[in-house]
């Protein structure tokens, strides 16, 4: 039997060995959710009672660096009456952003104008003609949400306009701040605040609750919305679809706004929640990562302009956040389900091509890969599908001519905005987080960006290891999985970055069924069993698998249990994350 899902070698890592009878200590506590949240560290009662039911005691927003400054002059141009932008970005963080601003900023009387850039034509943030554009549009100060930390040069030009500017970011702070009225992120080193790894929507979210708390002392009236808590469903779609830590204060925003979207979403998330096939009053934080995010993503990624009526493609999935009429919701929603079917198409062409072009990959420090055939709203996707599959940093250009635009996807080790850092002197623009950045370059720069960057990579993967990692929380038996397992797991909810799904191990499971299943064959079916006990398992995108596996062999799997439905029958499945032969 040979099995290979992924070119490089995967290393099975349990997280931490041993078990700790938690569930004894907290009644009515499930075995298996003690013994994850053992492995994940969370290993007294009191950790355990915080983790599961964590406490809304946010921090105060304006012990966020320059927050005072930024109330102030908003709170100046509400009252004056000043035409207010709001410039955010074309992914499902920003466009949420841009949203809530913009909703917060209009329940407090402000005339707010949205504008997304285009990704084709203007890329990702701040950019001269846009800014000079609002400028002659009437606006007197720019907002900007989950972009701007860099601007440094386009802040400038619109303070040489007369134009004012606020930036909110999350992104990784540069040595030199631009000379805006506020500059709010909490990576700033001089921020008080406590917590760093607020997305994008989280920062706009701090500035929202700091501008209703300061309202009634500076003689503005809340229209409509009763509270900043209104605004928490769209927290929960931005900061979930962006891949920031689930942890600390970004869980419990998650956890928040989940709970507002099941018991009353607005006409927009509803009606996106509808078009993916998901129950709203379900949803969960795997339903954002997969269905409802990449939906938002998707008219940014692929429309341009001219299929958006002379918007960025971007401001369709705006228009659905920001309207309250359900019907319109309906139809923008669908829409954006169609154009999300064509990127997952795209997508699929593109990594094939983009492993044709690199060729035998193995032993390589840094994926560089870059052609005048890749589509800019995938590149992202492509470097994340290379990523995962040889474990090693991934950057994958499109060349136009004389300029090239790309993104990067890094691993564990690599801090892949600090690479381009050292290599500031070969590009145009660049930012972005640890394992993700967006870059553009001059095109002649490729080769000399490639061998510098080849040569970080080399440095910093010691250690790191040949292929990707699969970390497993605990190595148990069939038989100590019980139909209220999958409820009991689900405690751990929200999942994502820093939080991932439970991932439980079995040894030597006997094949008792096995076939591929799905549109060609995509997927794997399994019907496995273990000292008496038989459970069917499904293994997304494995079915290239089925011909590697027989009735009788014996694997080793890694899986998250949960509740299949069918016909009205409820019944216990696996649904696979890894697969190898028994050892």
């Amino acid at each position: 039997m040979a099995l290979s899902h992924n070119p490089g070698s995967q290393t099975w890592i349990l997280k931490r060995k041993g078990r700790k009878d938690l569930a004894a200590q907290l009644p009515g506590l499930d075995p298996l959710l003690a013994q994850v949240l053992y492995a994940r560290k969370i290993d007294t009662p009191s950790l355990a009672r915080e983790f599961l039911s964590p406490r809304e005691d946010a921090a105060d927003p304006f012990t966020l660096a320059d927050m005072p400054q930024a109330v102030d002059r908003l709170v100046r141009a509400l009252r004056e009456g000043e035409h207010i932008a709001v410039y955010g970005d074309y992914d499902a963080d920003g466009v949420t952003a841009t949203a809530l601003l913009t909703l917060a900023l209009r329940s407090l009387g402000g005339e707010v104008t949205p504008y997304i850039p285009d990704r084709f034509d203007e890329a990702y943030g701040l950019n001269n003609e846009a800014l000079e554009r609002l400028h002659d549009e009437g606006a007197a100060l720019v907002v900007t949400v989950d972009c701007g930390v860099r601007s440094v040069e386009e802040v400038t030009f619109a303070r040489s306009l007369g134009l004012d500017m606020v930036i909110t970011d999350h992104h990784s702070v540069p040595r030199a701040l631009p000379p805006a009225v506020a500059v709010i992120n909490p990576k700033r080193e001089d921020s008080a605040y406590p917590f760093r790894e607020l997305a994008g929507v989280g920062v706009a979210y701090r500035l929202a609750q700091a501008l209703y708390e300061a309202a009634p002392g500076a003689g503005l009236t809340i229209r409509g919305a009763a509270d900043a808590t209104e605004f928490l469903d769209l927290v929960a779609v931005g900061t979930v679809a962006d891949i920031v830590p689930l942890l600390d204060e970004n869980r419990v925003l998650a956890q928040s706004g989940l709970a507002r979207i099941r018991s009353s979403a607005r006409p927009g998330i509803e009606a996106l929640a509808l078009a993916a096939g998901i129950a709203r009053e379900k949803t969960d934080s795997i339903d954002i990562a997969f269905r409802l995010g990449p939906r938002l993503n998707a008219a940014g990624r692929l429309l341009t302009k001219d299929d958006n009526g002379g918007q960025a493609g971007a401001h369709l999935a705006l228009d659905l956040l920001l309207t309250d009429d359900m019907e319109r919701a309906r139809d923008l929603a669908q829409k954006l389900s169609q154009v999300n079917a064509e990127r997952q198409a795209l997508l699929e062409q593109q990594v094939a091509h983009a492993r044709q072009a690199l060729g035998d990959a193995a032993g390589r420090p840094l994926l560089f890969v870059h052609d005048e055939r890749f589509h800019e709203g995938i590149v992202g996707l492509v470097a994340s599908r290379l990523s995962d599959a040889y474990y090693r940093p991934s950057l994958v250009l499109r060349r136009e001519g004389q300029i090239s635009r790309g993104s990067a996807r890094s691993v564990e080790g690599v801090h892949i905005t600090h690479a381009l850092d050292e290599s500031a002197d070969l590009l145009t623009r660049w930012g972005g987080h640890a394992l993700a950045a967006g870059v553009t370059l001059p095109t002649a720069n490729l080769d000399a960006l490639e061998e510098r960057l080849t040569a970080y990579c080399e440095a910093h993967l010691d250690g790191v290891g040949d292929g990707p990692k699969q970390y497993v929380d605990a190595i148990i038996g069939l038989g100590e999985i019980t139909i209220d397992t999958p409820a009991a797991l689900a405690m751990l909810e929200p999942f994502g970055a820093g939080n991932p799904e439970p991932a439980l191990a079995s040894r030597r499971l006997t094949i008792r069924q096995v076939r591929a299943v799905g549109q060609g064959g995509k997927h794997l079916r399994l019907f496995v069993a273990d000292k008496g006990h038989a459970l069917p398992a499904i293994a997304f995108r494995f079915g290239h698998l089925a011909d590697s596996l027989a009735e009788g062999d014996t694997v080793d799997l890694v899986y998250r249990p949960t509740l299949n439905v069918w016909q009205g029958q409820t019944s216990l499945q696996l649904v696979v994350q890894a697969i190898r032969p028994a050892t």
